[in-house]
């Protein structure tokens, strides 16, 4: 009798926690662009077809005026915050490369000396999330789920795949160029699936690579660029000029299998292995919600090397839009439409590239980050004599050589208030603040307030510095990023799929809010650090 009342409990236990997960998504997949800038969906509109970036609009929702609520805006951070649901300043990913203070070197954010590669001999696999602080929605999905959802992270960047999948992910994938297939990392497992292995065999980086990057559309009909070869693009080689179509045959000779990241066809192939891996590892085939982070790194290496009125740019958005396209059609047909949750964003936007601003008379400039830095040391030497003062100057922060001051009795808050005074007589500054301040105030302005929302009290530097708009430390061709200003900041946010209604708001969201807002609909805890809220509007 007891037996069969343990069972009959069992069975009831069972019974709930499956009645429990059929009101939440087999699915849910993530979606980040890198360097989409909110102004490339109108922008681009009307090439568009209606199954990729208009089949989220005009059946989903769009939040139109959502930010980053911090600085710098860069990759890794960028990814980081999008699924901690908070900023720099409480997950611990103050940049792509930041300098560690108490190791006295420059550290990556991904980096991981104690795990090796898997996939193949080169050390690109050297990956781990180790330096993010904080849990991810991923995690948390693990946890609530008892370790039954799958979590797998997909993108060319290692940083772009790690950081969303979390630190209890199933598997987290990334393009090694050096062998022109995806790999992993000993901290998630000791041998590829089959069926990632038998993707890499398959040669789709190769057949892409094969063939001329030409326009999608007839060149004439791009009216929302400049025209081909402008002088604010990058050109692969010095003596070239950078015009359709590329000959991807011959450059892969010179640039090897990562040439194909600054393709559109990089995107493309990671669609494809996507698609693989939902069909690999059986995601959204049972009661437990799974999740799928993929974040789309090719427009940034576009972004950066032509600028953001480049004909290559946008015909790698057009192209992105029918990848976009393919990969909801198989998730159509594989799982259903109405049993996945989607959403799509970007870890940062970019800047007009200064020169063409300059040609239209618009404020912009270039700053000189190696005058910077070596004013810095020259005027600590002259007020405090010579000396080793300054340990690192990265990120438009100075590291101080703080034992050094402490050595001669000086105030390290002293200090810093005279070199921020300083910094901020150089041309194309426009903000400076001390550490202390950072540490001890509570800034409101916006800008300040950005800044703030990205310092890491251990992590972080003592002086920090703005500049003016549309100023960056970066070539005269091409793009960049990581400001407080709205082209970084402002990004797509579009949900699409399971108990999504249609409509748009123009009602101020924020990059945290983001998680908060995935954690209300699955019913399961934020992250430990969320800083976000969850978006109203899409609860009702």
């Amino acid at each position: 009798m007891k037996r069969i009342l343990c069972l009959f409990l069992l069975f009831m236990v069972c019974f709930k926690v499956l009645e429990a997960q059929e009101n939440k998504p087999k699915l849910v997949v993530g979606i980040v662009v890198d360097q989409m800038r909110y102004d490339y969906i109108n922008r681009y509109w009307d090439r568009f077809g209606d199954g990729g970036f208009k089949r989220m609009i005009n059946e989903g929702f769009s939040n139109e005026n959502h930010h980053f609520n911090y600085a710098p805006t860069y990759t890794g951070p960028g990814h980081a915050s999008i699924y901690t649901g908070t900023s720099p300043a409480n997950h611990g990913i103050i940049a792509n490369d930041w300098y560690d203070k108490e190791n006295k070197e420059m550290v990556y954010c991904a980096g991981d000396k104690a795990v090796n590669t898997i996939g193949s001999s080169s050390s690109a696999g050297k990956m781990s999330p180790h330096r993010m602080i904080s849990s991810t929605i991923t995690d948390e999905l693990k946890l609530a789920t008892m370790r039954r959802s799958k979590i797998i992270g997909i993108s060319l960047k290692d940083r772009g795949a790690i950081l969303p999948a979390g630190h209890a992910a199933d598997l987290a994938m990334w393009f090694d160029s050096s062998t022109g297939t995806w790999i992993s990392s000993s901290y998630y497992t000791q041998r590829l699936p089959s069926w990632l292995r038998a993707f890499n065999k398959s040669g789709h980086t190769q057949k892409h690579l094969a063939n001329n990057w030409e326009t999608l559309y007839p060149i004439g009909s791009y009216k929302m660029s400049l025209r081909d070869n402008s002088p604010y693009e990058g050109a692969f080689e010095e003596n070239s000029d950078p015009v359709f179509p590329y000959d991807l045959k011959k450059l892969s000779e010179k640039y090897g299998f990562g040439l194909i990241k600054s393709t559109p066809f990089g995107n493309t192939i990671t669609k494809d292995v996507a698609k693989a891996a939902i069909k690999g590892e059986q995601m959204g085939q049972d009661p437990f919600t799974d999740f799928l982070a993929v974040s789309f790194s090719a427009t940034d290496y576009v972004g950066h090397q032509y600028g953001t009125y480049a004909l290559e740019t946008e015909d790698t958005y057009l192209r992105l839009d029918k990848d976009l396209e393919d990969l909801f059609n198989y998730i159509d047909k594989e799982i259903g439409n109405e049993n996945v949750l989607y959403f799509l964003t970007a870890d940062h936007g970019a800047v007009v590239v200064p020169a063409y601003l300059q040609d239209m008379k618009i404020p912009s400039g270039y700053f000189n980050g190696g005058e910077l830095k070596a004013g810095v040391k020259n005027f600590l030497s002259e007020n405090y004599g010579v000396g080793n003062w300054v340990e690192n100057v990265s990120n438009s922060q100075v590291f101080l050589n703080r034992s050094a001051f402490q050595e001669k009795n000086i105030s390290l808050s002293d200090v810093e208030k005279k070199l921020s005074d300083y910094i901020l007589a150089f041309d194309g500054v426009a903000q400076t603040f001390t550490g202390t301040d950072m540490r001890r105030l509570e800034y409101r302005k916006r800008f300040a307030a950005l800044l703030q929302n990205g310092y890491n009290n251990k992590r972080s530097g003592d002086v920090l510095y703005t500049l003016q708009p549309a100023w960056t430390s970066y070539g005269m061709t091409g793009t960049t990023h990581g400001s407080v200003y709205n082209y970084d900041t402002h990004v797509p946010m579009l949900w699409y799929g399971w108990k999504i209604t249609h409509g748009s708001s123009v009602v101020a969201t924020g990059i945290p809010d983001i998680a908060a807002t995935i954690a209300a609909l699955l019913h399961i805890n934020r992250p430990n650090a969320c800083t976000g809220e969850p978006i109203e509007m899409l609860l009702k």
